[in-house]
């Protein structure tokens, strides 16, 4: 839970460290929206998943099935918590959501084997979604960059003092 905290910490600073190039573009927060913000700890989330597979002697189905899941709630669960207080409240609720869900699931006695091929087919379809909606959005509230009104990827030199002053207006 931890390393997911600090590598969103870090990740939501990436795309202004690569100058918006195409590694903050896929890793890193391009805007203030709760999507961006969301992005930034479901792929942490994800990696400390694979880094515990690759270390820890675990029933690897059940594992990967308990992880898939949490994964899918914790960014339900952040989406749900973000606009109802602060975000780092949110985030680490939602951290801590996922960890506990993850753990129930895992020493529960339900046959979770035996849903891998779901949590596979779902694991592509978070590559997808997660690779797709920062280029390409929805015009959906969750999409939208609170400080700008827009969506997705902001152009080069955008004008952040003029958006204030058009949304004050």
């Amino acid at each position: 839970m931890g390393f997911a905290a600090l590598a969103a910490i870090l990740m939501r600073r990436l795309y202004a460290w690569c100058d918006g190039d195409l590694p903050g573009i896929l890793f890193g927060a391009v805007n203030g929206s709760a999507w961006e913000s969301c992005k930034t700890l479901l792929f942490p989330a994800l990696l400390w998943g694979v880094l515990e597979a690759l270390t820890l002697r675990l029933h690897w189905r059940r594992f990967a099935v308990a992880k898939t899941f949490s994964l899918y709630a914790l960014g339900a669960v952040y989406l749900l918590l973000r606009p109802w207080g602060a975000e780092p409240v949110a985030c680490l609720l939602s951290l801590c959501a996922a960890v506990l869900l993850s753990w129930a699931l895992y020493q529960s006695p339900l046959p979770l084997q035996e849903l891998f091929p779901l949590a596979v087919c779902l694991l592509f379809l978070f590559w997808v979604l997660y690779f797709s909606l920062t280029p390409f959005p929805p015009r959906w509230s969750i999409f939208r960059d609170e400080a700008t009104g827009m969506y997705g990827i902001l152009p080069r030199g955008f004008d952040f003092g003029a958006a204030a002053l058009n949304q004050d207006a």
